[in-house]
């Protein structure tokens, strides 16, 4: 009697498809990476390329604060519809059209005369295309990738640092050899490399990988799946005594047995469609406010903890933006280095950027280290050396700040939005990315021309520096309590699953 009751397990293979975290997901990095050269990495050269226009135009911080917000402001805002965008199109189209809109703000740039013309190529055109390339490149590398995506994006991502390390130089160059519009003119050429890099993203279903698993088989819960089904069929169907009007207007009985459902459906057609010589489509019940609703997975932001990650990524952002803006004013102004030095200081912060997002990533993968966590980790080593980093004068403790600062805004930049994509299913990575991104985009003008104002009023960058300093508190005092939470709920979840066992 005891054997009857216990349960037959067999096993069977069954084939699924899975992404192929690798093969042409490689190619695509490829193709992201040479668009973040030249695309990407025009975020930190705004002071060195446009810096003097400005002070010709008669403006000083705060009115570069004015261009760079909106700029970012615009990215970060474009980010929902480049979302709604990836849905409808393809990540490829979306990228493709970003990298467009990124040229034409640049050669449009070389042609300002006021800070209105640079607030409209720059900020508005060029951001637009960097929200539309960085939403849909990372949802084509999280479709490609699974259990290597730290490391992918952290590849993909060493093409801004790449194009950070030899863009100074480049604009240098150009600045001394044709002028300010010249140098925007060549580098609008530049840029349409990123149009012929986006164009290797290819739908991952082309590509996915087909694996052949052994999967355990409960009989007995196999054949009373089977019998709830039967009964299901048996109970939802009756003979077809009902006549349904053919197109001709006959009548005709629908033979033997039919569902409920589908004989509903059947006559419904037949009526709606042609009865009495009439065509009627059916009426979409969803309201335009609700395709809305649906169209942006607005009901991510039901959650509290996924409100917080989108907030706390926001004030990372920001606050490394507006330090990249800021540091090469510092560089010249405070601690009184040329245009050279200047670019030195740059490109060791953009190699040791670049380091970073090569080797920590492995790192972050081989001892299983959260997205979360080395976000928080890494706020703290920045904090700590833009901190020290704000008191010194000397090129060569300065070199080596610059590098300790690249390689820890290496991984807030390679973690931020994984981070996001964690909390939502794969369907919902576009959504959630960009509303992550609008959250920047919000954000960035209040809390940017605030930081401006500060080194305006104190003409002092050390206090300036501080303020950034300041949001990374705020965000380490949002994260490091609901962290603790979820460790220990999950510490008592296992307790509780041990007990029970």
């Amino acid at each position: 009697m005891k054997t009857s009751l216990v349960s037959l397990t067999k096993t069977e293979k069954r084939v699924t498809l899975v992404p192929p975290d690798g093969g042409w997901g490689w190619m695509i990095l490829l193709g992201t990476g040479l668009s973040n050269i030249f695309n990407q990495s025009m975020l930190s050269l705004f002071s060195l390329l446009y810096g003097d226009a400005l002070e010709a135009m008669g403006h000083r911080t705060a009115g570069a604060a004015i261009v760079m917000n909106t700029m970012l402001c615009v990215s970060n805002c474009s980010g929902p519809f480049a979302g709604v965008l990836v849905k409808l199109t393809s990540p490829r189209f979306v990228c493709v059209t970003g990298s467009m809109i990124c040229t034409v703000g640049i050669f449009l740039s070389g042609f300002s005369t006021n800070i209105i013309h640079l607030v409209i190529t720059y900020g508005i055109l060029l951001g637009a295309g960097l929200g539309f390339i960085q939403n849909a490149s990372f949802v084509a590398i999280n479709s490609y990738f699974k259990l290597k995506k730290s490391i992918a994006v952290g590849i993909t991502m060493t093409g801004t640092g790449i194009g950070q390390t030899l863009m100074p130089h480049v604009v240098r160059y150009l600045l001394e050899s044709y002028g300010f519009r010249g140098a925007c003119l060549l580098l609008s050429a530049m840029s349409l490399h990123g149009i012929c890099g986006t164009l290797l993203i290819q739908p991952v279903e082309w590509h996915m990988k087909k694996i052949e698993e052994e999967v355990v088989v409960d009989e007995k819960v196999h054949l009373l799946e089977e019998s709830k089904k039967k009964d299901e069929l048996y109970n939802t169907t009756r003979r077809a005594t009902l006549p349904i009007l053919n197109d001709d207007g006959k009548h005709k009985l629908v033979p033997h047995f039919y569902s409920q459902k589908a004989l509903k459906s059947l006559g419904d057609s037949k009526s709606n469609g042609h009865l009495n010589g009439t065509s009627k489509s059916p009426q979409n019940t969803k309201s335009g406010l609700r395709k809305i609703y649906e169209l942006f997975d607005i009901s991510l932001l039901k959650d509290p903890r996924f409100l917080n990650i989108i907030i706390g990524t926001a004030l990372t952002s920001i606050s490394l933006q507006n330090f990249s803006m800021l540091y090469p004013l510092f560089l010249q102004n405070a601690a009184g280095m040329n245009k050279q030095e200047t670019a030195n200081c740059m490109s060791a912060v953009a190699f040791a950027d670049i380091i970073g997002r090569l080797s920590i990533p492995q790192l972050q993968a081989k001892f299983n280290i959260s997205a979360r966590m080395t976000l928080i980790i890494t706020c703290i080593w920045i904090f700590i050396v833009r901190q020290i980093l704000a008191y010194q004068t000397d090129m060569y403790v300065i070199l080596v700040l610059s590098s300790m600062y690249g390689i820890g805004r290496s991984m807030v930049i390679v973690a931020r939005n994984i981070t996001i994509s964690e909390q939502c299913q794969v369907e919902q990575v576009a959504s959630a990315v960009g509303l992550g991104m609008l959250s920047m985009g919000l954000l960035t003008p209040p809390i940017g021309y605030f930081l401006g104002w500060v080194r305006d009023f104190t003409g002092d960058y050390i206090a300036c520096i501080s303020a950034q300093n300041s949001i990374l508190i705020i965000f380490l005092i949002m994260w490091i309590p609901d962290m603790l939470h979820q460790y220990f709920q999950k510490k008592k979840e296992k307790v509780e699953e041990t007990e029970m066992t």
